[in-house]
């Protein structure tokens, strides 16, 4: 495998995964965040700030307002992990009449 994907494949791993343990609350996922005991290894971290941008350019993940590395899946970053957010909630709204 070529090595720019395994850096891409390590942090993005590591940010979804840590994302969908917290989902729904925002979590930081800076460098600092993830990597606290990996801070001089500056490949990784310019890596991990890439991946960062794809994420969010896919639509993946959402930035939150007010913090500089808290993030949230988004409802495509969930299907990710077999979750239908649509279907799920438009499922428990069946249940409640509207006027």
């Amino acid at each position: 495998m070529d090595s720019q994907f395994q850096k891409f494949d390590i942090s993005a791993i590591k940010i979804l995964t840590t994302l969908m343990e917290n989902f729904p609350a925002s979590t930081k996922i800076g460098y600092v965040d993830l990597y606290p005991d990996e801070q001089d290894d500056t490949e990784k971290r310019e890596a991990h700030i890439g991946v960062i941008a794809f994420l969010r350019h896919e639509n993946l993940i959402a930035h939150e307002m007010g913090s500089a590395s808290s993030f949230i899946l988004t409802s495509h970053g969930l299907t990710l992990f077999g979750r239908d957010v649509k279907n799920h909630l438009a499922s428990l709204l069946q249940q409640y009449e509207v006027d």
